[in-house]
């Protein structure tokens, strides 16, 4: 990261990750000291003062390449989405964006670094960051969907389950996906101090809101529904939180 060149440079240490069953290797990108698992994601919800598309241009043509490093990579910009004022989601503000940046090993910064950086600029009048870790990524760091309506699911689990966790999830995905006409594009270990729980964000692409709505009474794919069930068992009651939001095309 250029900013911190110039300065004393602190990163965090990579936590290792268990492997799920490879006989979901076909469905998972692979894990290799070179691979995009092998990078750490920034989090960063942004709070601005001025329109957020003019913020988008800002960071895209200014902002990130003034700061990032030709291996260091925009993952996506997020943004508010409409959808029915009942729907059960959080949302981003109409002034805020989230900005999820993809580090290699060796390059990520402290996120309290990165919020100084960017609270820098004009117009950001709040920046908040947290790190994470990829578990999956559907095509490393490419995102194979296109504008939609994305969920990006937070849930705690702890430490004895989180594996059992992840492979319910990816088992499920292989029939999930094509039943439904939707993607998950990654899965997020949040980097935490607190080693009692691990807290996991999925990021899925839906068509439309109805097209998540759809998915809610899952009778169309038997086996998924019964691995959901079975993760569901797993997680820390009420840990859950989703945010819904769209994205900014490359």
């Amino acid at each position: 990261m250029r900013f911190l060149k110039a300065s004393v440079r602190v990163f965090y240490c990579v936590l290792a990750l268990g492997i799920c069953s490879a006989s979901l290797a076909q469905a998972q990108t692979a894990l290799t000291s070179e691979g995009p698992l092998n990078h750490t994601f920034s989090y960063s919800i942004i709070d601005t003062s001025m329109a957020t598309d003019v913020l988008v241009v800002a960071l895209q043509h200014d902002v990130l390449p003034d700061i990032l490093e030709p291996e260091e990579k925009l993952f996506a910009i997020w943004l508010p989405v409409e959808k029915p004022d009942n729907a059960l989601f959080a949302e981003l503000a109409t002034n805020q964006i989230g900005l999820m940046l993809a580090w290699p090993d060796g390059t990520v910064p402290e996120a309290a670094a990165l919020d100084r950086v960017l609270a820098a600029r004009s117009g950001v009048t709040k920046v908040v960051t947290r790190m994470f870790e990829a578990v999956y990524l559907a095509e490393g760091l490419d995102i194979p969907t296109e504008s939609g309506f994305y969920v990006h699911r937070e849930e705690h689990y702890g430490l004895a389950d989180v594996d059992a966790a992840v492979r319910l999830s990816q088992e499920a995905w292989v029939t999930w996906e094509p039943a439904f006409g939707m993607k998950v594009i990654g899965l997020f270990r949040e980097v935490l101090a607190d080693a009692d729980l691990v807290n996991l964000n999925r990021i899925t692409w839906y068509p439309s809101y109805e097209g998540w709505l759809e998915t809610r009474n899952n009778t169309r794919d038997p086996e998924s529904a019964r691995r959901f069930r079975d993760r569901q068992q797993l997680l820390i009651e009420g840990s859950g939180i989703a945010i819904a939001a769209d994205r900014v095309l490359p």
